[in-house]
């Protein structure tokens, strides 16, 4: 049985079932070439912003299983990725596990100098003649 939820995102069209991601119920493109196919022509015909929609629908569950604590940080970081190489990652999952730890070693970066800075103060910014109430 679907939840309310799993119903809404799906609809009917010629007999078969259609769900969130533009490809009938239990297809997936990454493991069917057809699928792929299917995804390019798709993603051809599709705005900007919603090719980016269509990728990130197909790109979430793939990164939540290699990291599912990070997923959605992870997912737009790739996101920004141009969409050929997108299709790349779905179509090979060794590069979506290495683009991943990529993105996961840029966000321990991140955080490390992140950490590292001075913390704003406001007697940081003003003279030492000023002083703050």
């Amino acid at each position: 049985m679907l939840s309310p939820c799993q119903r809404s995102a799906q609809f009917v069209q010629n007999g078969r079932r259609w769900g969130m991601n533009n490809l009938p119920l239990g297809l997936s493109a990454s493991s069917n070439p057809q699928g792929m196919e299917q995804l390019s022509s798709r993603l051809a015909a599709a705005p900007l912003q919603q090719q980016k929609q269509m990728l990130g629908e197909r790109l979430f569950p793939l990164v939540q299983k290699l990291k599912a604590d990070m997923a959605a940080k992870i997912t737009g970081m790739l996101l920004e990725m141009d969409n050929s190489e997108l299709l790349l990652l779905l179509e090979s999952p060794d590069a979506l596990s290495a683009k991943v730890e990529e993105a996961i070693q840029v966000l321990k970066l991140s955080k490390t100098q992140v950490s590292g800075r001075v913390p704003l103060h406001p007697n940081n910014f003003l003279p030492s003649e000023v002083s703050v109430n």
